[in-house]
């Protein structure tokens, strides 16, 4: 169960969050740039992961969560048509609120690997417009039976790069055909369903009060 909830982290920091950015205009790459920089970014995820020492895996974690994401375009795809709705000075607190919940989600999960337990392939680089999606298959090696998923032809992921102001960051994640995006979504489409009348000061109150208990958590599992 560890493996797996350290495969999933690894996945959400490489690729959490296709589309076009919403501020900043998207910057022609080529394929062998993305391969280049997808390798190089999942070699420097499992080498954090397979740290012993956990200050500093969560200080680089938190770099690559600020840059090698696009949380902006994210938070803005998430919240989908309420985006609209919201005043500046709702967009003001949900932008922080969910760049904090973010961070605060990706660290309850474990965050110890053992080293040569998760292995992954570059399969193919494809161009979709100005984006370039790395396909990619990652091989997890089951411990409890001594076996590796590459009997079972792996995990399929695929990795949808965007290049703007010279930077390259991830702009969505599928694992098996399921965008992380839309999953995100959803969760917060039902949160506003549950409030009243889709009211967002009450949503923005929600996603705060779950922000505040998983730092929380998150806090007393470091002291244990």
């Amino acid at each position: 169960m560890k493996l797996k909830h350290c495969l999933y982290l690894m996945f959400f920091l490489l690729g959490t969050l296709l589309l076009p950015t919403l501020v900043r205009a998207a910057e022609n790459f080529t394929s062998d740039e993305a391969k280049t920089w997808a390798d190089n970014k999942g070699r420097e995820v499992l080498e954090i992961l397979t740290s012993e020492n956990s200050a500093e895996k969560y200080q680089k974690l938190d770099e690559i969560l600020q840059n090698d994401i696009d949380m902006d375009h994210a938070a803005r795809f998430v919240i989908g048509k309420y985006w609209k709705q919201m005043t500046d000075e709702q967009r003001t607190a949900y932008l922080d609120i969910f760049q904090k919940y973010t961070a605060a989600l990706y660290k309850s999960y474990p965050l110890d690997l053992d080293k040569g337990a998760v292995t992954y392939a570059i399969d193919k680089v494809l161009a979709d417009k100005q984006l370039q999606n790395v396909y990619c298959t990652v091989y997890v090696k089951a411990v409890e039976n001594n076996v590796d998923d590459a009997s079972k032809g792996g995990i399929h992921v695929i990795f949808s790069l965007v290049k703007n102001d010279g930077r390259i960051r991830v702009r969505d994640l599928k694992v098996t055909e399921t965008s992380f995006l839309l999953a995100y979504r959803e969760r917060f489409y039902k949160m506003l369903h549950e409030d009243d009348d889709d009211d967002i000061d009450w949503f923005l109150e929600d996603l705060r009060q779950i922000t505040a208990d998983l730092e929380k958590e998150n806090a007393a599992n470091k002291v244990r």
